[in-house]
C-alpha cells in the first residue's frame, strides 16, 4: 500500500513538472514572436480587401501589405523598424532572411548586425545587404538607418553606429555612417511589374521582381550623398518612440487599398 502511493506521488510530480515545464516553452515562444506595435493604427491588406485593422501591440501579419496612419513599430529578430505615418510596406521571412518591401513613405530601422540576411525591396529597385560592420565601442553597438520611398526615387541611408556593404543593381557598394544612396527609376512610370494572379500567401503590391532587368529595378542610376538633419532627426524622434500593446480587430471602413495606383 505504501508502496502503491509513493508510485502516485511520485507520478503527481512528474506531472506537474511536466505542465511547468511546458508553460515555460510557451511563455518563450510567444515571447520570441515578431510584434507589430502601432502608434495610432494599421490597416491590413490582402490585395484588395481589408484583412483587419490593429490599433494596438499584435504579433507580426507577416506577408500582408501594412498601411499605417500614425507611426508603426515593428520588432523582429535582431531588428527593429518604424515606419511613418502614410507609409506602405510589408515584411516576409523566409528561413534566415528577413524581406522588407516598401511600397511608400518612410521606414527607420535598428540592428546589432545579426546574422540574418536582410533585403529592402523598393518600386525603383532592391538593396541586397551582404554585410553589417559595427563600430566599435559605439554606443548601444547598434546601426541605425532608413529607407524613404518617394514618387521619383528611394534613398537608403546609414545614419550611425556603422556601416554597410550592399548589393544593387549596380553591383556592390559600401555605405558609411552620414551616407545615403539613391535609386532613380530610368522614366515617370513608377508602377509595378505587370499584373499576375499573385500568389494566395503574397501582397498583390508587393511581389519581389523576378528579374533584375523588368519591373521595380527600371532606373536611370544609383548615386551617393550625404544624409541631411531633417533625416537625421526625424530617425531619432522614429526609433525613440514606439506603439501600444494588445490585439486589435477587422474593419470593413472606407480605406483605398495600396494596391491601387
Amino acid at each position: 500500500m505504501d508502496r502503491l502511493r509513493t508510485k502516485r506521488k511520485g507520478a503527481r510530480k512528474f506531472i506537474i513538472l511536466l505542465i511547468v515545464f511546458m508553460i515555460g516553452q510557451s511563455t518563450i515562444a510567444l515571447a520570441g514572436m515578431d510584434r507589430i506595435r502601432p502608434a495610432d493604427r494599421v490597416t491590413l491588406w490582402r490585395g484588395d480587401q481589408v484583412i483587419g485593422v490593429y490599433t494596438q501591440e499584435a504579433p507580426l501579419p507577416e506577408g500582408a501589405i501594412i498601411s499605417t496612419e500614425g507611426r508603426c513599430g515593428v520588432k523582429l529578430n535582431g531588428l527593429y523598424l518604424v515606419a511613418e505615418d502614410q507609409s506602405v510596406f510589408s515584411i516576409n521571412t523566409a528561413g534566415r532572411k528577413i524581406n522588407v518591401f516598401v511600397k511608400q513613405g518612410t521606414v527607420y530601422f535598428k540592428t546589432m548586425g545579426e546574422r540574418q540576411l536582410l533585403s529592402f525591396v523598393t518600386p525603383n529597385g532592391q538593396i541586397d545587404v551582404q554585410r553589417i560592420r559595427l563600430q566599435v565601442g559605439f554606443g548601444d553597438a547598434a546601426l541605425k538607418g532608413y529607407l524613404a520611398v518617394g514618387d521619383t526615387n528611394s534613398e537608403f541611408g546609414v545614419a550611425e553606429g556603422g556601416a554597410m556593404d550592399v548589393l544593387t543593381d549596380d553591383g556592390m557598394m559600401s555605405i558609411g555612417a552620414g551616407q545615403k544612396i539613391i535609386l532613380a527609376q530610368a522614366d515617370m512610370d513608377i508602377g509595378l511589374p505587370e499584373e499576375k494572379t499573385p500568389d494566395e500567401d503574397k501582397p498583390a503590391a508587393m511581389e519581389q521582381p523576378k528579374s533584375q532587368k523588368t519591373g521595380w529595378s527600371k532606373r536611370k542610376k544609383i548615386t551617393i550623398g550625404t544624409i541631411g538633419g531633417a533625416v537625421l532627426g526625424g530617425l531619432v524622434l522614429g526609433l525613440a518612440g514606439g506603439g501600444g500593446g494588445g490585439d486589435g480587430g477587422s474593419s470593413s471602413g472606407s480605406e483605398v487599398s495600396p494596391s491601387s495606383p
